[in-house]
């Protein structure tokens, strides 16, 4: 197995004076050319078998030194701690590779970068072996370029370059040739490649260049505010909270018209909110500068007439009244809830662990149209052992009929959740909703892998971005389903949570949801002529207990399951 010599992995290392941290995994052929391209880096190694440490070839490096198993055991260090981790091959004898790269991606800064090597299956020696009758990677594994891929993007990376090995060996160039008249592509000589190098990012470019210029509290607090004027809450407040923070940190126009095209779905209504907001703070300037740069930013974006459109009324004045609600008088009111009978309440139960997520949670639901009579409570359960436990004793809470289970980190864009809810459940039969999940579960239980999932939600796994999720559409008025995501689940009827079964955090809702079929009801998605929920989970692997639970599932209810072939 050819083994990256060194310096190649540095080349994807530029020479810096900044005091990085840096994992080196195994690979202490680095160290040397490592600490002169980076003197003021904190150098780790982890080695698995020989402690080296006292060597007199690494004595005045200054590296820190760890004994243990990368493959077997968590790494004993902060998560989010590398810039850099690195070493070759660092999948080639892992019984699970891609939880070998996501659980080092837990350790890397949201700019870090993963460097590595791996052995190309595609390498012209590897199919001439095969054809021969010979594998001898049994205990080890390689990997194409788009299986690499796909590992990378699986492990949550966003952004992978890669490039070659030089190496000694000759290549057969007459093989390759009958190779390519058989009909397998040779891009970038990829045939006559023994070994890749990759870098994998965190982030993609344009992200990671949003990410390197301001502190992750400062983004936090910048896409916050931003995303309240884009949905109407508190548009004044927010938008002067946005100047105020600006003119604070020092953020930039262009900065911040790139941070808008990365984190702002809805561009026309945004505009329609911050602009006439900064006119009415007397920021005329700000305004201008910010539509000038947008127009830039935005050329050939599908909002880009938008955008023009909004900086030709900035540049001429011609700037409308502030028509949103500012909302949380007007639209949050509501009655006493505890003078209310059941049926005129809806309760929202959420485990809670992260303040600062409920805080913002709560926000968006406090502006949502209430309906007259109507009125709402909280219900958080903090230090909740599970899920279920934690959703029983929120229920046990409650008299009110309605309850949404919903994740600290979800936040409710729709604002006229409720009333859409209430129409909903006039259908008796009808007994929760969700806003995405699947019309059959499959053998596995898993409701994403199901052949027809159904809904849409907008996903900020991260305060720089964010996606939609878009999944098979819905006709009016919903679609019935066996499973839908914990993100969100309404219900009218009530079902305990099997905390018996599941104590812990997985399997939680779909078991729920059988739970309500079981007593005859119906769960559905809803159609959604937009978004009704943004979640904004953290990206991270499944723990180790997953699979323990999808276990109890399956005992439990797998004989009810009618999998879609």
């Amino acid at each position: 197995m050819t083994k990256a010599k060194a310096g190649e992995l540095l080349d994807f290392i530029t020479e810096s004076e900044e005091k990085k941290q840096v994992l080196v995994i195994e690979s202490v052929e680095y160290l040397q050319a490592l600490r002169k391209k980076l003197p003021q880096a904190d150098i780790y190694v982890v080695l698995a078998n020989e402690d080296i440490s006292g060597d007199e070839e690494y004595a005045n490096l200054g590296v820190h030194w760890t004994i243990m198993d990368y493959l077997s055991e968590p790494l004993p260090f902060d998560e989010e701690f590398f810039d850099i981790i690195m070493g070759d091959q660092l999948f080639l004898q892992a019984q699970n590779p891609q939880d070998i790269a996501s659980g080092l991606g837990l350790y890397l800064k949201d700019i870090g970068c993963l460097l590595t090597s791996f052995t190309n299956a595609r390498y012209w020696k590897n199919i001439r072996n095969l054809k021969e009758g010979h594998f001898y990677h049994v205990c080890t594994h390689v990997f194409t370029k788009n299986e690499m891929l796909t590992l990378l993007f699986a492990s949550f990376y966003k952004e992978a370059a890669f490039a070659r090995v030089e190496d000694d060996y000759a290549t057969d160039q007459a093989f390759i040739q009958d190779l390519e008249q058989f009909g397998f592509e040779n891009i970038d000589g990829d045939l006559g490649i023994r070994t890749w190098m990759v870098m994998a990012t965190k982030s993609t470019p344009e992200i990671l260049e949003l990410k390197r210029l301001f502190t992750p509290a400062i983004r936090r607090e910048l896409v916050n505010r931003l995303r309240r004027v884009e949905f109407s809450i508190d548009v004044r407040k927010n938008t002067k909270g946005l100047v105020e923070l600006w003119d604070k940190a020092g953020i930039f126009p262009a900065y911040l018209a790139n941070f808008i095209k990365e984190t702002v779905m809805f561009t026309e209504r945004f505009l329609a909110n911050i602009i006439p907001a900064l006119w009415q703070l007397q920021r005329q300037d700000l305004a201008r500068e910010l539509m000038a740069e947008m127009a830039a930013t935005y050329n050939l974006h599908q909002d880009y007439e938008a955008v023009l459109s909004w900086q030709n009324k900035a540049e001429n004045g011609a700037i409308p009244e502030l028509m949103t609600e500012d909302n949380m008088e007007q639209s949050a009111g509501g009655n006493e809830p505890a003078a209310l009978p059941s049926e005129k309440k809806v309760a929202f139960i959420t485990c809670v662990n992260n303040e600062m997520w409920y805080e913002e949670c709560q926000l968006y639901i406090h502006n949502l149209h209430i309906p007259d009579g109507m009125g709402i409570e909280f219900i958080p359960i903090r230090g909740a052992k599970s899920m279920c436990q934690g959703y029983n004793q929120g229920m046990k809470q409650t008299d009110a009929k309605y309850k949404v289970y919903i994740h600290q980190d979800t936040l409710i864009v729709n604002r006229d959740f409720i009333n859409d809810m209430l129409k909903i459940f006039q259908e008796k039969n009808v007994g929760g909703l969700g806003v995405i999940g699947c019309r059959k579960l499959p053998t596995s239980g898993i409701w994403w892998d199901g052949m027809r999932c159904v809904g849409r939600v907008l996903h900020a796994c991260e305060a720089e971005s964010v996606v939609d999720t878009i999944c098979d559409e819905v006709e009016e008025p919903f679609v019935d389903v066996e499973a839908v995501d914990g993100l969100l689940l309404a219900t009218q009827q009530d079902a305990p949570w099997r905390e018996d079964l599941f104590t812990g955090w997985h399997f939680y809702e779909i078991s729920q949801c059988k739970e309500l079929q079981r007593r005859g009801y119906e769960v559905v998605v809803p159609y959604q002529d937009s978004y009704w929920c943004i979640h904004s989970p953290k990206e991270k692997p499944l723990d180790p207990t997953y699979e323990k639970y999808k276990r109890i599932f399956l005992k439990e209810y797998g004989e009810e399951l009618e999998p879609e072939i």
